[in-house]
């Protein structure tokens, strides 16, 4: 039978809603960060199953992705249960499209274990690459899958940095050092654009790079 007033939600299942939207997740976005699937996290949601009685694993993964301790998840005491850590939400970007429009395709998790030294968190974002790029790329960055792309927007010009910019509506990363040198070496993301540039033609900086993670 659905819940009505007379038996409203246990608060540490209402807890999980919320933390949900104050971390701007969807059901879908939570439930893939959590590692199970989207119609449990809508159950768990609804009450129609308690957290209580999750596996481990998936408890364990509901709660780091909430940044909650596991006594908040369960809504009862658990000895040595603080995970140590209040996860950031970033946004994810799949074109420079979006990335200019500031309309994020998703969400990703990041632990503050993860922030790169000196890194701006309200300027940090992930950019979505696609797993087919040049043989030439000679960056450490996956060549053969789909990656993230920790960018930080638009930042100062740092020598020995790798840039992500944008060149006629593509992505392509450029090193700090190519920026002295006519023409610009480009490593592009689309097999459309060249990989030289002239002065005149020099893409826009998005932003820093700051890491990766393998999709």
């Amino acid at each position: 039978m659905p819940r009505t007033s007379k038996h409203p939600l246990p608060r540490h299942v209402l807890r999980i809603g919320e933390r949900r939207r104050e971390l701007g997740l969807t059901q879908e976005e939570l439930a893939r960060m959590a590692g199970f699937s989207t119609s449990l996290m809508a159950k768990i949601e609804r009450g129609a199953v308690d957290p209580k009685t999750l596996s481990a694993q998936y408890l364990v993964g509901l709660a780091r992705a909430l940044g909650l301790t596991l006594s908040q998840v369960m809504g009862e005491d658990v000895p040595g249960d603080d995970l140590g850590f209040v996860p950031f939400t970033l946004p994810v970007y799949t074109s420079p499209e979006e990335l200019e429009e500031n309309k994020p395709a998703s969400r990703a998790f990041l632990a503050p274990a993860e922030l790169p030294r000196g890194a701006v968190v309200e300027r940090l974002a992930f950019l979505e690459v696609p797993g087919r790029w040049l043989a030439t790329l000679d960056l450490p960055f996956p060549t053969a899958r789909r990656a993230w792309v920790l960018t930080e927007l638009r930042p100062l010009l740092q020598p020995q940095a790798v840039y992500l910019g944008k060149a006629q509506g593509y992505a392509a990363f450029f090193p700090h050092e190519a920026l002295e040198r006519d023409p610009l070496a480009l490593y592009p993301l689309h097999p459309e654009l060249p990989t030289l540039w002239l002065e005149e033609e020099r893409p826009e900086v998005l932003g820093l790079v700051r890491g990766w993670r393998v999709l």
